[in-house]
């Protein structure tokens, strides 16, 4: 699983993630890093598809 390295936050905030599968339709967001490895590395066990998480800059998070 892919996850971008770089933080678009520099306030040291709350970071979200939003994990996709390359192979199908699941998404799901994450609250931090290691719950985005989590869903994406459970998802890619069951499935064998490749899965990303990108993290979400603030500017698109829901108020």
């Amino acid at each position: 699983m892919l996850t971008n390295r770089e933080s678009t936050e520099t306030d040291g905030g709350v970071k979200q993630y939003l994990v996709q599968c390359e192979g199908c339709s699941f998404e799901h967001a994450a609250t931090d890093r290691d719950e985005a490895m989590a869903i994406g590395s459970d998802h890619q066990r069951e499935t064998r598809h490749e899965v990303v998480a990108l993290e979400v800059p603030p500017s698109l998070r829901p108020a």
